[in-house]
């Protein structure tokens, strides 16, 4: 639900603080121009590139490509020459304070590698290694001393899969243990799900949490059939089902604990869902831009940039919307465009959350789709994020329906 401190002035206190745990050594294995990806054939690479890959690893660099200050990463970064790259090639990025709360356990870190053709990109994941007990303790111990002489954390963003040897609940643990009465909470992950969520509900004093999930795997976690192939879009009677189902499938903690959906669907529009207190919720349609003048495409880690600048803008605007001096700025231009869309959006007697989170989500779709022309995972340039935005529309209102209990 939404609840009543999500509307009311909150202090931005703390840094941000990225859950990432299953890290990864990005491989970029681009084919020659022109050539198609055919299964069973002989690929011949032109190019291969490495750099950092994992969930909340290219969160961290999406934030830093919106020059966002005070970011810390919760992560496990494997050993060997695979981890140790990925450990330095984040620390020269985003500074030493960021890496505070890194954990370097004895396994290898692994690779995952793309494949990227002019007709497509294909990603091989290799397994992580297990982190043990000890391990996972002392993760835990570094977030609580870093909770005891810090404020709570202002925003908090959960990504991504856990290593092996992780429980399910610990990103309910995490949760727990640093998160403050007015933490902004933007969950990426579908492991740990029904601890987490509970866990939330359960809090006495929490911020707002958001849930950002792509359409197919709304849909598998309402157990709802989707007629079209995961990378076909999503209709708007599957779309209403999958919201449905996952609140019954959740229940009784879903309702509770969340304040909205983030819904992504690939090429194809977005959804924003706001769960208000009296007992409905709304659908908003999000255009997503269109990249098909463009000859190769990189979405890899696309996903995770809609999640970090949904995050970073939804943020940003909570902090204009209680007034006072704004401390946190993502850009001149940037703070500009999201002040003038969402107060585009007062006109249409919409609640404050829904212009946020619409306006937050519209601009993180923007990044995510000019992420995509860059090679680098979740890299992109703000100018060109700026120039999808202006080219779709506002979020467009889609229906009202009553929560299912």
């Amino acid at each position: 639900a939404i609840h009543a401190l999500l509307l009311t002035s909150w202090v931005m206190g703390g840094s941000t603080v990225i859950v990432g745990l299953n890290a990864a050594l990005q491989k970029r294995f681009i084919l020659t121009p022109a050539t198609t990806l055919v299964p069973g054939d002989v690929h011949r690479a032109a190019e291969v590139q490495t750099g950092v890959g994992g969930k909340g690893q290219d969160v961290a660099i999406a934030l830093w490509c919106l020059n966002f200050k005070k970011l810390q990463l919760a992560q496990f970064i494997g050993s060997g020459a695979e981890g140790n790259q990925v450990f330095d090639l984040l620390q020269d990025l985003l500074g030493a304070d960021a890496m505070s709360l890194t954990v370097r356990p004895a396994s290898h870190m692994r690779t995952c590698t793309t494949i990227v053709a002019s007709n497509a990109s294909t990603e091989l994941v290799e397994p992580s290694g297990i982190i043990t007990s000890d391990e996972q303790d002392e993760l835990m111990t570094k977030l609580s001393s870093s909770s005891d002489s810090n404020a709570s954390p202002g925003a908090l963003c959960i990504m991504g899969s856990m290593p092996p040897g992780c429980p399910p609940e610990m990103y309910a643990d995490i949760y727990e243990r640093i998160h403050g009465e007015d933490t902004l909470c933007l969950i990426d992950s579908v492991v740990g799900l029904e601890p987490l969520l509970k866990t939330i509900a359960n809090s006495k004093t929490r911020g707002p949490t958001i849930l950002k999930v792509n359409a197919s795997e709304l849909c598998r976690l309402a157990k709802v059939k989707k007629t079209r192939s995961e990378v076909g879009g999503i209709d708007s009677d599957e779309l209403l089902k999958g919201i449905k189902g996952f609140l019954d499938e959740f229940q009784p903690y879903a309702s509770e604990a969340l304040s909205g959906f983030a819904i992504t669907d690939g090429k194809h529009p977005a959804h924003c869902i706001t769960l208000g207190e009296d007992g409905v919720f709304e659908i908003f349609r999000i255009p997503a831009p269109d990249l098909g003048g463009v000859d190769t495409l990189y979405p890899i880690g696309a996903g995770d940039t809609v999640a970090a600048t949904t995050l970073a803008a939804w943020r940003y605007l909570h902090e204009v919307r209680r007034g006072g001096d704004c401390t946190l700025s993502l850009g001149k231009e940037v703070d500009r465009v999201l002040k003038q869309r969402a107060d585009a959006m007062s006109t249409d007697n919409l609640s404050e959350t829904t212009r946020i989170v619409s306006t937050a989500l519209a601009f993180g779709i923007s990044c995510g789709s000019a992420s995509c022309l860059k090679e680098e995972n979740s890299q992109f340039d703000v100018a060109d994020s700026l120039r999808l935005l202006d080219d779709t529309s506002q979020a467009a209102f889609v229906s009202r329906h009553a929560l299912t209990k």
